[in-house]
Parts: C-alpha cells; structure tokens; sequence
C-alpha cells in the first residue's frame, strides 16, 4: 500500500511537470493476479528463469514504449508558426520592445533582432527570405503513456527536480548505481530549465561501462522540409537525417546550403552561431539538431519539446515558385 500511495504521489507531481490530465483510475488495479492457487515444484528453476525473463522484459518494454518511440520520431508532433518574410523580422513588435540588444546587468549580450551580428546576420536574401517558427514536442498522449510505462510497468524511482540538464551522470546518480546495468532517466522542460530525474534499477541494459562517456544514437528519422509549389507539388526541400543534413528526397532541387535549423530558448539574448560540417548553421551542440532525446548509455535525456527558427534563405526567383511549406518526418525502417 505504500508502494502505491508513495508512486502514485510522484505521478501527480509528473502530471503537473508534463501538464498532463489525469483522468483513469489505473493506480487502483490489483497488483496481483485472481487466481487463488499456485502449484510448488521444487525440482524447476522457475524463479531464477522467471528473473532472467523479467529483466528481459523490462528492458523491452523500457526501449520499445519509450526510447524507440522517441529515436523514430513516433511519439512526436509539429506545430509551425507564421512565416516572417527576413527582413520583416527586425520590425516586428518582439524586436521594437527588445531591440539588438538585452541588457543582463550591466552587460548588453546580442539578442535575435541584431542585424549585424545576431544569427539571422548569415541571411543572404533579406527580400525573399523565409523565417517560420517550428515546435516540435512529445504527443500529449504519449505522456501520459510515458509516466504509466515508468511507474507500472518499469517501477522507476523518483528521484526530483533539478535546475539546467547539462549534468555529469556520476554526479545525479548514487554510489550503488551500476551504469552497466541501472538506468538514469531525465525529462528536460527547456522553457523552465528544469529536469526530472529518474532511477530504474537493474533493467538490464549490458553495455560497455564506456558507453556513458559517449552520445549513442540519436535519431533513426528524417525530419523532411518541403517547398510546395502552386500545383502543390515538392518544389525543393531539405531533410535532416540521423547523422547529416542531406538531399536523398529532395535529388532534383536539393537546397542544402538555403535551409537552416536555428533552435532558440525562451531568453532574450541570442545563442552563438556555429557551423558544422554535417549540419550546417546550428545553435546548439545537439547531434541531430531535431531529435528529443540525447543517449549516453545508462543516462538519456528526452526533451518535451524543442524550439526553432527555420531559415529558408532562397532567392526572389525561387520564392516566387513557393506556395506553402511542409513539416513532416519520415522513419528509416
């Protein structure tokens, strides 16, 4: 009865940290089977065999209702704002309040509405430029299922809330945790800047003890943008892909170099643009820039939902081809 009372305690804390709804009573199923009889043969090695199974188990239900879903792209939806023809940026309402720059302090840091020296300085066509706001963020139901899977089926610990995500495993964990064996799993609110940490003990992961020094595998979709002609059909695009920024949908009008992913936080002042060799102009460090979920091994991270300005930089010719734009994902079976 503690059991339940005490994960059923932590769920209502997750529910508000995911702004989930609750609205079943599955905490209130039995946590036995009705049966009233169970046959004793001392001569089986049941037990240890029913172990070994439920570990597997666990580790199955682990990968394939949470990281999986999460890697192929299945648990997440898109949400696309207004576009914002680039020029027009610098004089929308959030760019005259705020201007080029913030002032935290006493220091003035370059906010997104500098001309010259923000991210959107690399525009090249500020006539024909297009800028559209993209959310992309786990599918409500998904949470809730997340949550279900992690104290039912996982009997995860609840371990709290931490300010920022971009921690050292060994300092979240205990001196009894196995990294070869136990797993760590945070839930990062970016909006917030906060992390909810878990501990599920011996799932059974068998990995190298290495392999938490080291970002796993990411992603296993492609995240597609395509430029929709008058006809309605793909007119050019770019796909985001497990490892690189590439052109295998997009063969006849390819525009690698004119399609930019820019992630942005809620903060007034503006990340540092790098580029990569694989993707291009880039804010963060993530690796694919479009995933939800960073793999170290026996610590991953899921985010609920990132933030971006996608930079389609065409010229006035090309512009005049583009009707609408499409966000979608593709999964590599």
């Amino acid at each position: 009865m503690n059991f339940i009372i005490k994960n059923l305690f932590y769920f209502l804390i997750a529910s508000l940290f995911l702004k989930i709804n609750v609205k079943d009573n599955s905490y209130t199923q039995l946590l036995a089977s009705d049966t009233t009889r169970v046959d004793i043969n001392f001569g089986e090695s049941f037990g240890v065999d029913q172990n070994i199974k439920n570990l597997i188990d666990r580790k199955k239900i682990y990968d394939n209702e949470i990281i999986d879903k999460v890697k192929q792209g299945r648990s997440n939806e898109y949400k696309l704002g207004q576009y914002i023809i680039g020029k027009r940026f610098f004089k929308e309402q959030y760019c005259r309040e705020i201007g080029e720059y913030s002032i935290i302090g006493t220091v003035p840091y370059i906010s997104w509405c500098n001309v010259d020296s923000g991210p959107f300085s690399l525009i090249k066509n500020p006539e024909s430029a297009f800028i559209l706001p993209l959310t992309v963020e786990l599918k409500s139901g998904f949470k809730i299922s997340l949550i279900d899977t992690l104290f039912e089926g996982l009997e995860a610990d609840y371990i709290g809330v931490i300010k920022g995500h971009n921690h050292d495993p060994k300092t979240l964990t205990g001196p009894n945790f196995k990294f070869d064996q136990d797993q760590l799993l945070g839930l990062v609110d970016h909006t917030k800047n906060l992390m909810l940490l878990y501990e599920i003990n011996d799932l059974g992961i068998y990995r190298n003890r290495k392999s938490n020094d080291f970002s796993l595998k990411n992603s296993s979709y492609d995240l597609v943008i395509n430029l929709i002609d008058k006809k309605g059909q793909v007119y050019g695009g770019i796909s985001f892909g497990e490892n690189k920024k590439h052109c295998v949908n997009h063969s006849k009008n390819c525009l690698l170099k004119n399609i930019h992913l820019l992630e942005y936080h809620h903060k007034i002042h503006a990340p540092k643009i790098t580029y990569d060799k694989k993707w291009g102009y880039v804010t963060e460090k993530l690796s694919p820039p479009h995933s939800l979920i960073k793999d170290y091994g026996s610590f991953q991270k899921i985010f609920l939902s990132r933030n971006y300005y996608v930079l389609i930089d065409i010229d006035e010719k090309q512009s005049k081809n583009v009707s609408s734009i499409e966000i979608k994902d593709i999964i590599n079976e």
